[in-house]
C-alpha cells in the first residue's frame, strides 16, 4: 500500500481522503498540526514517514491576496519540494488553480505551452506562477491546474459554482442572478480525485497539465439545472441572466487526455444533481456571509 502525504484540505482534499483512505495509507495533518512554511516542521514530518508520493493542496487563500500570503505559499511548496527530494519521494503532485494563467479570470482555450509567456505581477496569480515555475525545475513534480471545480463540500464563500447552485436547496434568497453568461472549463470533484489517483499510480511525464472536462459549460447551464432541481423539490427560484459581455475561461486539455486516455468524465447534469443532493442534507455548509458577484 502506497503511503501518501496530503497537504491541505478543502473540498478536493477531503474528497480524496474519503475516497482513497482504504486504497492508500494517507497522512493528512490538520493545519493546526503543522505549518508548511516552517522547514523544521516539514523536515520532521518527512523524517518520521516514508512517503511514496505527496499531494500538495495547501494554500492560505483561494482568491486574490496580499503578496505576503503568496510568498508563504511559495515557501511552503519549496519546503515540501526540498524535504521530498531529500527523502527520495518519487512523485510530488501539486493541485493548482488557473490564476497563474488567467489572473483576470479570462482565457480562451489556454494551453500549457502558454505558461511563462505572460507572468502575473501580484497576489494569488504571482504566487501560483512562482510555485508552478519552481515545480517545473525538478524531476518529480507535476502540476494539475484546475480552471474551476465543484462538488460536495465546496464552500459557498469560496466557490462561484456553489454560489450559483445554493439557492436551489437553501437560503432565503430564491433567485440566481448572473451579470452575464460565460463559457467555462470546469470539472467535478470526484473526477479530479480519480485523475489524481491516475497520476499517483502511473508514470506520466512530469509537467503542468490543464485539468478540466473536455466539454466546456456555460454559467447558465448551472443556473438552469439548479432551477429544475429546485422545482422537483417544490422550491421555486428565479433565474436572471444579464447581458454583460463575459470573456471565456476555457482550457485546452489535449495534453491531459493524451496521457490518461479514455477517461469517463461525469456528465454535467449528473455532477450537478449529485452536488445538490449533498447540499440538500448539508444546508448548514451554504452560509451566505460572503458571496461572489
Amino acid at each position: 500500500m502506497k503511503k501518501i502525504l496530503v497537504t491541505g484540505g478543502g473540498f478536493i482534499g477531503a474528497e480524496f481522503v474519503k475516497t482513497y483512505k482504504k486504497k492508500y495509507d494517507i497522512v493528512a495533518p490538520a493545519s493546526e498540526e503543522i505549518d508548511f512554511s516552517v522547514y523544521e516542521e516539514v523536515s520532521e514530518l518527512f523524517s518520521q514517514n516514508k512517503f511514496d508520493a505527496v499531494l500538495h493542496l495547501a494554500a492560505k487563500h483561494k482568491v486574490l491576496c496580499e503578496n505576503t500570503d503568496a510568498a508563504d505559499d511559495l515557501i511552503a511548496f519549496k519546503n515540501i519540494q526540498h524535504a521530498a527530494a531529500r527523502s527520495g519521494v518519487k512523485k510530488l503532485i501539486a493541485v493548482s488553480d488557473c490564476s497563474d494563467a488567467a489572473p483576470r479570470g479570462c482565457a480562451e482555450n489556454y494551453r500549457e505551452d502558454d505558461f511563462e509567456k505572460c507572468a502575473p505581477v501580484f497576489g494569488n496569480g504571482l504566487g501560483r506562477y512562482l510555485v508552478n515555475s519552481l515545480a517545473s525545475k525538478d524531476n518529480m513534480s507535476t502540476v494539475l491546474r484546475l480552471f474551476g471545480a465543484f462538488g460536495a463540500g465546496a464552500l459557498r464563500a469560496d466557490n462561484a459554482i456553489t454560489e450559483i447552485l445554493a439557492p436551489a436547496v437553501a437560503g432565503k434568497k430564491k433567485q440566481i442572478t448572473l451579470r452575464g453568461d460565460k463559457t467555462v472549463s470546469v470539472i467535478y470533484s470526484e473526477d479530479v480525485c480519480k485523475i489524481i489517483a491516475l497520476f499517483i499510480n502511473n508514470d506520466y511525464p512530469r509537467g503542468i497539465y490543464n485539468v478540466a472536462s473536455p466539454v466546456a459549460a456555460r454559467l447558465s447551464d448551472f443556473a438552469k439545472k439548479a432551477k429544475a432541481y429546485a422545482k422537483k423539490n417544490d422550491r421555486d427560484i428565479i433565474v436572471e441572466i444579464g447581458k454583460d459581455e463575459q470573456k471565456e475561461l476555457t482550457a485546452d486539455v489535449s495534453k491531459l487526455l493524451g496521457e490518461i486516455g479514455q477517461f469517463k468524465f461525469t456528465a454535467l447534469s449528473t455532477a450537478i444533481n449529485k452536488t445538490l443532493d449533498y447540499y440538500k442534507t448539508h444546508k448548514s455548509e451554504l452560509k451566505e456571509e460572503k458571496q461572489h458577484d
